[in-house]
């Protein structure tokens, strides 16, 4: 795993990164594995499928100093969470080669709409992506793109979220393969190991309020013993975007930022990526976010500039 955020303010945007990457393995846990040997009281035979079903997914190990923070364009800067390497290469690599491919220093390429450029961007993604699924599963990946529009002189950060696929089951065509959301209205947009930080700027609500009207639904269908037109009513009602709409922006704004400047922005990033960084010390995973942290920014007259994590430093070995 890992934590990227952008952060929109005044004079441009704030952009943070860890280094950390993390292996995931298959294993199981002691516990669950002496749990399920005593619910079925077989010590000599356990079966195959059984044993198969006990397995998870999680963190075995983590490495530093993955680049995970790059400059685009000029005006563009490209973070990423999920997968390190696409097609053999790493991705830091697949952007450097996009970037020049679509000829990002010159006048043609400074004329086109931001629109266009994602467009090609994830066009290139997508060939890469297509060549890495003929013999590998793809874990789902997600780019921060950030951007500052020099014509409209605005900030804008996108979100562009590559699904996770499995080799087996890949179809090339998935017009759901690569999505791309524009997230300049939050101000604020996070990624990677971000649950907590997202519900203390975001509240829990907003991404949890699917799950609490799938369970109020049921639970009113099993008391009340209601019928087909009588679930449909109340289905439809429930999932409207009226109900629980105030409940949940009253909790999403609970904390309301004024308008930052590019040093308070930058503050703010490197204080979102400590509270991650510190909170795992207190929980059982073992860390995936931490390592080197890259900072930089979008200024609106001077363009990317690195703030920290970008230069050699002495080693602490001698």
């Amino acid at each position: 795993m890992t934590f990227i955020a952008s952060i929109i303010a005044k004079e441009g945007i704030a952009i943070v990164a860890d280094s950390f990457g993390t292996t995931m393995e298959h294993s199981i846990k002691e516990n669950k594995f002496l749990d399920h040997i005593k619910e079925n009281g077989n010590k000599e035979n356990i079966a195959v499928a059984d044993l198969v079903g006990l397995f998870e997914e999680r963190p075995s190990h983590t490495r530093n100093y993955i680049d995970k923070l790059f400059k685009f364009d000029k005006y563009s800067a490209v973070t990423f969470t999920g997968a390190v390497y696409i097609n053999g290469k790493e991705i830091k690599e697949i952007i450097k080669i996009i970037a020049t491919e679509l000829q990002e220093d010159t006048a043609a390429y400074n004329a086109k709409d931001i629109s266009d450029i994602l467009k090609e961007f994830c066009e290139k993604l997508k060939l890469e992506i297509i060549q890495h699924c003929q013999t590998n599963d793809f874990p789902q990946t997600d780019f921060i793109f950030s951007h500052f529009n020099t014509g409209k002189n605005k900030s804008q950060i996108f979100l562009i979220k590559i699904k996770g696929i499995e080799m087996d089951y890949f179809d090339p065509d998935d017009p759901n393969l690569i999505e791309v959301n524009d997230q300049s209205h939050l101000g604020i947009v996070t990624d990677g190991q971000n649950n907590f930080v997202e519900r203390l700027i975001f509240g829990s609500l907003v991404s949890t309020v699917d799950t609490v009207k799938s369970v109020l639904i049921k639970d009113v269908v099993e008391i009340l013993g209601l019928k087909d037109e009588q679930i449909e009513k109340l289905s439809n009602h429930i999932n409207s975007f009226e109900c629980l709409m105030q409940t949940v922006l009253d909790d999403m704004l609970s904390i309301n930022f004024r308008q930052l400047s590019l040093q308070e922005a930058l503050d703010l990033a490197a204080l979102l990526i400590k509270i991650v960084v510190d909170i795992q010390i207190y929980t059982e995973k073992i860390p995936t976010v931490g390592g080197l942290i890259r900072l930089a920014v979008i200024h609106e007259e001077r363009g990317f500039e690195w703030i920290s994590g970008n230069n050699l430093i002495p080693s602490n070995i001698i």
